[in-house]
């Protein structure tokens, strides 16, 4: 571990850890206190709601029994009857509905405002701008028979669970109440909660993370919420607020909404089987503890502060040289060699950096001598390894030609004989045959095809002759003038343009010219070969002297050129890619001799479709002295 670590770490122990432990326990003893204290607060606010909600129900289910207690429907006739419900539905202004049911679960009679002018010349003391739909009407009547056959023996009033009216869309419950002289008949109303609604809303604080209160069904399902959004975005709550399910007595519990965390009180109302709630944010209703606990983080902050400010001051003396040479250390494990430390003290660390940056000299010095080094012998193995390269191929493509080439030599010595036997019997026998005889004419065949066979053992015999006879002094521009000469009908005849490229003055070899004339007719008639029916047919020849030592002669034509996998195999004999055949396949075979007997080197590339170089190199003959 390093010393300004080490250093770090004591002041932290002596100075940070202690300030935060008491920061922590004084935040933990708040927060106990303080969450004690909201949750009584919250539990008496849903205790209130719960009452107010229950007391708004049961004031209207004690005006329709009072109501029957004192009228009996049964005794009176239709316009009675009517007035008898219009004083009941004009009791409350949040009645919507007001209907007689009797003990068959039909309604005989009922009160409600479809028309709200008709209704207001008729009870102009009263100001009533709801109507109700047909819908409705009928909503209400099944509600209300629903209500009064689930009502128990003994139980004198029933109330529906809230729901939302089928046009208007607004919160209400139905209140049913048995009336006492007519088994299962009664009297119904349907109760608008918006009072109820309005005073939820009241009670609870607008805006993110403000106070809540609500009313929940037995299930945990949202009834009542002055929060609109709220109440659509938090339509369930029996997962998030599991304690409210079938809640028999206030409790407390915790919710997410909107990614926050809410603190609730919850109260049941029994009569009803309601749960009032009444919720805050967690983090609002702890605000003080959360101020306590940010007062005792700055503290801490402060400590540590002080701590991270006073380490590297007490380290630096000691840890700073030291780890100036660890970085050095790694720089030069890089290979970072020009890497040197400042020698800025006088002490033993001084000295170390000194002789550190002696070493990293010494190092960067044998460095440059080993790249140096390494240069100069990668290029020498690069060029001896193609040399060696160009020199093992030659080797070898001689000794396959020297193989061939005495092969070919003891062939053309056992044909030669046995042939010449053949020509002269056949031309004996031609001398004393009619010319218009099919024999004359068969014997002729077998004449042609004997001089065929000659003429191939004249090209073996070249394959396997050396010639050293004969070698002057001699310019292969006036050979090559020469060979073309000699094509120029083919040239003109195939529509083949010759660009000659010659270097200025003579190119001078050692050397046989009828040997070299035949090489270059023979490279010619390929080229020619090759570019027959191609769209450019192009050939050029070039010749450059190379350092007054070798002349380089180089014939390129636009033609067919030769597949990459036949190019090892080029210089064989009897190997051909000409489209016509000749039978013989040895021209480049007796090129390469003829030119090898001559100290060169003859290679050739190729590429398909695109044309083929045939290059040529043959030492230059020595410059001759003018006479003094």
């Amino acid at each position: 571990m390093r010393i300004r670590t080490r250093l770090l770490l004591v002041l932290i122990a002596t100075a940070a850890l202690p300030t935060g432990a008491v920061g922590w326990l004084t935040y933990r003893g708040a927060e106990a206190a303080l969450s004690e204290a909201v949750a009584s607060q919250h539990q008496r606010t849903a205790l209130a709601e719960a009452e107010h909600a229950w007391a708004h129900v049961r004031t209207v289910a004690a005006e329709l029994d009072g109501a029957l207690v004192h009228q009996d429907p049964r005794a009176l006739g239709p316009a009675d009857t009517q007035e008898f419900l219009t004083r009941v539905f004009l009791r409350r202004e949040r009645l919507a509905l007001v209907g007689l049911l009797d003990a068959g679960g039909g309604m005989t009679a009922s009160v409600f405002v479809d028309d709200a002018e008709a209704f207001a010349r008729r009870e102009p003391q009263f100001r009533r701008h709801d109507t109700v739909s047909a819908a409705e009407v009928a909503d209400f009547r099944r509600r209300a028979v629903e209500v009064l056959a689930r009502l128990p023996p003994g139980e004198a009033h029933a109330v529906s669970p809230p729901y939302l009216t089928a046009t208007r869309q607004r919160p209400a419950v139905v209140v049913v109440a048995r009336s006492p002289r007519d088994a299962g008949g009664g009297l119904a109303a349907e109760l608008g909660l918006e009072e109820l609604s309005a005073r939820l809303g009241a009670g609870s604080r607008r805006g993110a993370g403000a106070e809540r209160a609500f009313l929940l069904d037995a299930r945990g399902r949202l009834l009542l919420d002055g929060d609109v959004a709220h109440e659509r975005a938090s339509a369930d709550f029996s997962a998030r607020l599991p304690p409210v399910v079938g809640a028999r007595a206030p409790g407390l519990g915790t919710y997410e909404d909107g990614g926050q965390a809410w603190l609730a009180a919850y109260s049941p109302v029994p009569e009803l089987g309601w749960v009032a709630v009444v919720a805050r944010p967690r983090d609002e209703a702890l605000a003080p503890l959360l101020a306590l606990a940010r007062g005792s983080f700055g503290v801490l902050e402060l400590a540590l502060l002080g701590v991270l400010v006073l380490a590297p001051l007490l380290a630096r003396a000691l840890a700073r040289p030291i780890a100036r040479l660890a970085d050095g250390a790694r720089a030069l494990a890089r290979g970072e060699l020009t890497h040197r430390l400042p020698p800025e003290r006088a002490d033993e660390l001084g000295d170390l950096a000194r002789a550190f940056n002696d070493m990293g000299q010494a190092l960067q010095r044998a460095h440059e001598e080993l790249l140096r080094f390494n240069g100069q012998l990668q290029s020498q193995v690069d060029e001896r390894t193609r040399e060696l390269r160009e020199a093992q191929d030659q080797l070898s493509r001689s000794q396959r030609l020297a193989a061939m080439g005495d092969l070919a030599a003891g062939m053309a010595h056992e044909m030669n004989n046995p042939l010449a036997a053949i020509l002269g019997n056949v031309q004996l026998v031609l001398l004393d045959l009619p010319p218009a005889e099919d024999p004359h004419r068969m014997l002729t065949a077998v004449q042609q095809q004997a001089q065929r066979i000659a003429g191939i053992v004249r090209e073996l015999q070249l394959l396997s002759e050396r010639q050293h006879r004969g070698r002057q002094a001699l310019d292969l521009h006036r050979v090559l003038q020469q060979a073309l000469h000699t094509r120029d009908a083919e040239l003109v005849r195939g529509g083949v343009r010759v660009d000659c490229q010659f270097h200025p003055g003579e190119a001078r070899v050692l050397g046989d010219t009828q040997a070299l004339g035949d090489v270059f007719a023979r490279l010619l008639c390929n080229a020619l070969n090759a570019l027959k029916d191609r769209p450019e047919r192009t050939l050029t020849l070039a010749t450059r002297v190379v350092d007054t030592q070798l002349v380089r002669v180089e014939l390129r034509d636009t033609g067919r050129g030769i597949a990459r996998e036949h190019l090892d195999r080029i210089f064989n004999p009897f190997f051909t890619t000409k489209q016509e055949w000749t039978g013989r396949g040895l021209s480049l075979a007796v090129c390469h001799r003829v030119v090898e007997d001559h100290g060169g080197t003859l290679t050739l590339h190729s590429d398909e479709g695109v044309g083929t170089t045939v290059t040529l190199v043959l030492p230059a003959a020595p410059a001759t002295r003018p006479l003094a």
